[in-house]
């Protein structure tokens, strides 16, 4: 009935549970481990046999261990048969009592855990994992010991997985208030092949919980809190047993452990839960998302905007190359409404190419696995006769300068056919004309991806990888300082017509001097408004919004427009007004193209006058040429698309208010929580589900909690992680203390940060402040000329904040997961541009 757990038990789950195996691994290891003995779970579904454990099997046992450990303190611990499995921890789900220390006590403690097999939280949890089935529980009888430290090993750090490390939490005293998180342990993180201590971070330690005649929890003094509760040797002792267990049990296990009198023992194993494998069937990137969809993304836009992205840009792209195995497959995914991007997908694109080859602005979306599949995978000439039939195939839209000329087609189509819409009365639409201009609209979003999938997805990346390349080899740009001066002052785009525009204004609010106080004071914009209405800036700010109130700070359609927010504007008027000279983009842009005067001469000289010179000049002319004017379609283009998406929200927003008026949604807003399915449906006079309002709640919730978080940059299949795998001491470049990132821009600035979210943040900005943001869209830039550096969470080489912030010579540093976190507002920081550090 009770089973003494030894070396040679029979460690069937199903029978002892998974905590009670874990220690059978444990004994069977050669590791030490406290005296324990099982209630097998089958006793736990019978009522007869539980009554007859509880009456005769707990008297016989007591009288047993009492002869043998007279006065001891005993454990009594849930070992449920789904629990501590690979899939399902269970950690804390189940009860344990601590301290029994009498036979009424062992009955009652035993009671307990069994009661605990049918609390409302395991049938919770076992619901949210499907383990619906799993079949009674099992307890573990353990003696106890009285340690003067106990606490948790990881042979895996679940915040670096990939790192070759030992996480170590512990406290003084028993292991409870560890694991309950009722104190604040020590932490250890230990190199797991040599034992060094990577790092060490002292606890607060102000609880422990000690055996004296019960458990009882104390305060710790303040000697003994200012100390760290393991020294060398005891780091080294749980270092060698880590190892034991790596080697004879397995990688990645959760460890419970205590030291008492100097000896170790260890009190639980099972597998750490929700690591990502190191071997996944595939990779997905979120740095695709940050560069195209950075935003947490609701139902509608997703099912509208998505699929010109998807089926036009990657699945129809595929199939011009006759690669009918990749329009099967799923190039992108959202998760928990982010976007990312398929390493299967990536990797298979580039079997058309031989190996050296195979190199370009992508690699920097995924981690070295990912990278190390691309230059594995077997090359497949054929796939490259498909590629080089793709442009031909679509020859209307493809090749170097034709799809700039298309581009520009399409341009000067949305300018004619859509903008002229944007100012109409919606609601004056009939059914038939509001569906002739969505499917418009959808037609020339289509349309417009299949365009960019040229100039954006091939064209951009692989011109400015050539131009990189070819100055260092020609040029000696080892730097890449000559590169980016090439690329910076382009004042042609719509971009830099923006920000001159605001810039304009900026001077205009210096003739009022109301006006400008109130703005550099703070007010609000309605405010400044109602005080200055005959102000002349006010003319010049509406025609501003009347050109480019289309505009937004995201390309997600739930997201309202400059128009419908016509405050934001104020905000970057406001940077300017509070800098020292409101002229400093003038003199930038000037000073940025002179830059880039100079940086073609003097690439053109170092290439030298002899007969091979003479054949590289021109190409490198146009190569030059080429990547400039490929820079400027990257953010024209978006500007273009801007339209169309402001016409499509507006479309989709008269009809919400359509479908509030008949009762349908409670909020126009709503709409946006609609899958595009049920919106059509109800459109196409379907009734709207009866439980259409709580599924809506739901949703709502949902993007509540996913858009409050910032997302992971990988999922390794199913499972959002971080790829770290060195401590900073194995990047020699960086300084000490410094978090790696991508360079974006050489030159090294330091400044306060200036920690923002969203456009309204930047009336904030100051001269010299070192701008730190989650990611950069065009409409910010207005601000750079402020600025003395830049930080941002993502993006990769290409992105807006990379080229505007060469655009601008301004240091800048991306990729840094986590900054608007990390680093507090106003802290003084330095970004490296060479290193692509910032150093707090």
């Amino acid at each position: 009935m009770i089973v003494a757990l030894s070396p040679d038990t029979d460690i069937a789950v199903e029978n002892i549970g998974g905590k009670a195996a874990g220690l059978v691994r444990l004994l069977a290891a050669g590791l030490p481990v406290p005296e324990a003995w099982c209630i097998p779970a089958d006793i736990s579904l019978d009522p007869v046999t539980r009554t007859a454990c509880l009456d005769e099997g707990l008297a016989r046992w007591w009288n047993e261990v009492e002869t043998l450990f007279g006065g001891a303190p005993w454990a009594v611990r849930s070992s449920a048969v789904a629990e501590d499995l690979a899939d399902a921890s269970f950690a804390g789900v189940y009860e344990t009592v601590l301290g029994v220390d009498s036979l009424d006590g062992l009955r009652e403690a035993v009671h307990t855990c069994w009661a605990s097999f049918d609390d409302t939280r395991a049938h919770t949890y076992r619901d949210n994992l499907a383990k619906t089935n799993a079949d009674g529980i099992a307890l573990i009888l353990q003696r106890m010991i009285s340690p003067d430290t106990a606490g948790v090993l990881l042979t895996a750090n679940p915040l670096r997985p990939f790192a070759a490390e030992i996480v170590i939490d512990a406290a003084w005293g028993l292991g409870e208030t560890v694991v309950s998180g009722r104190t604040d342990p020590d932490n250890f993180v230990l190199d797991r092949a040599s034992g060094v201590i990577r790092s060490r971070a002292l606890g607060a330690k102000a609880l422990e919980a000690v055996w004296d005649r019960g458990v009882h929890e104390r305060d710790v003094d303040h000697a003994r809190r200012r100390e760290f509760c393991l020294t060398t040797a005891e780091l080294r002792t749980l270092h060698d047993l880590a190892t034991v267990v790596t080697e004879r049990i397995g990688p990645r296990r959760d460890l419970e452990w205590a030291i008492a009198d100097g000896r170790p023992f260890v009190l639980q194993d099972r597998p750490i839960t929700n690591l990502p494998s190191e071997e996944p069937v595939d990779v997905w990137s979120r740095r695709f998302g940050d560069e195209y969809l950075s935003d947490c993304t609701l139902p509608l836009p997703e099912d509208l905007m998505l699929p010109w992205i998807i089926e036009m840009s990657m699945k129809e792209m595929a199939g011009l190359q006759g690669r009918r195995d990749m329009a099967g497959m799923a190039p992108v995914r959202l998760h928990h409404g982010y976007a990312y991007f398929s390493g299967a997908y990536f990797v298979e694109g580039l079997r058309m190419l031989p190996r050296s080859m195979r190199s370009n602005a992508a690699d920097q979306w995924f981690p070295p696995l990912v990278l190390d599949r691309v230059r594995a995978a077997a090359w497949d000439p054929r796939l490259l006769a498909g590629f080089a039939l793709a442009p031909w195939r679509d020859r209307r839209r493809s090749g170097l300068k034709n799809n700039l000329v298309a581009l520009e087609k399409h341009c000067a189509t949305i300018e004619k056919d859509i903008v002229p819409k944007l100012d109409q009365d919606y609601g004056t639409l009939s059914e038939h004309q509001w569906r002739r201009q969505y499917d418009e609209v959808n037609a020339l979003g289509e349309e417009h991806f299949r365009t960019v999938r040229w100039g954006m997805t091939l064209y951009n990346s692989f011109l400015h990888g050539l131009l990189q390349q070819l100055l260092q080899r020609w040029c000696a740009d080892t730097s890449g300082e000559l590169y980016q001066n090439v690329i910076s002052g382009l004042d042609d785009t719509k971009t830099a017509t923006i920000n001159t525009e605001i810039t304009g204004l900026a001077h205009t609010a210096l003739d009022d001097a109301e006006l400008t106080t109130l703005v550099r004071s703070g007010a609000a914009y309605d405010h400044v408004r109602r005080h200055t209405a005959d102000a002349r800036f006010w003319q010049g700010y509406d025609d501003f919004l009347l050109r480019h109130g289309h505009r937004s700070d995201s390309r997600d359609i739930a997201r309202p427009r400059w128009r419908e927010q016509p405050h934001l504007i104020i905000e970057l008027v406001r940077a300017q007004l509070r800098a020292t000279d409101t002229a400093a983009d003038r003199l930038q842009s000037t000073s940025s193209r002179q830059r880039r005067h100079t940086a073609e001469a003097d690439a053109l000289a170092r290439l030298g006058n002899g007969p091979l010179a003479q054949l590289r000049k021109p190409m490198l002319m146009h190569l030059m040429a080429l990547v400039q004017d490929y820079t400027r379609y990257r953010e024209n283009q978006r500007y273009h698309l801007d339209y169309l998406l402001t016409h499509l929200r507006s479309l989709v927003l008269e009809q919400a208010k359509r479908l509030v008026r008949q009762g349908v949604l409670h909020d126009p807003d709503d709409v946006f929580l609609l899958r595009g399915e049920e919106f059509f449906a109800i459109l196409d006079g379907r009734a709207a589900p009866a439980e259409l309002a709580d599924t809506l709640n739901a949703r709502r919730a949902e993007f509540a909690r996913n858009s409050a978080r910032l997302p992971a940059t990988y999922l390794y299949d199913d499972i959002e992680t971080e790829v770290d795998t060195e401590p900073s001491d194995q990047h020699p470049d960086l300084p000490d203390g410094a978090i790696g990132g991508t360079a974006f821009c050489h030159g090294r600035a330091t400044g306060p940060a200036r920690v923002v979210h969203t456009l309204a943040d930047l009336g904030k900005v100051e001269a010299g402040d070192i701008l730190v943001a989650p990611n950069i869209d065009p409409g910010w830039t207005s601000v750079f000329p402020l600025l003395s550096g830049l930080v941002v969470e993502t993006g990769g080489k290409l992105s807006h904040g990379a080229i505007l912030s060469r655009e601008y010579g301004i240091p800048a540093v991306g990729g840094i997961t986590g900054a608007t976190k990390t680093i507090v507002d106003r802290a003084q920081i330095t970004v490296d541009g060479r290193t692509g550090s910032v150093s707090l």
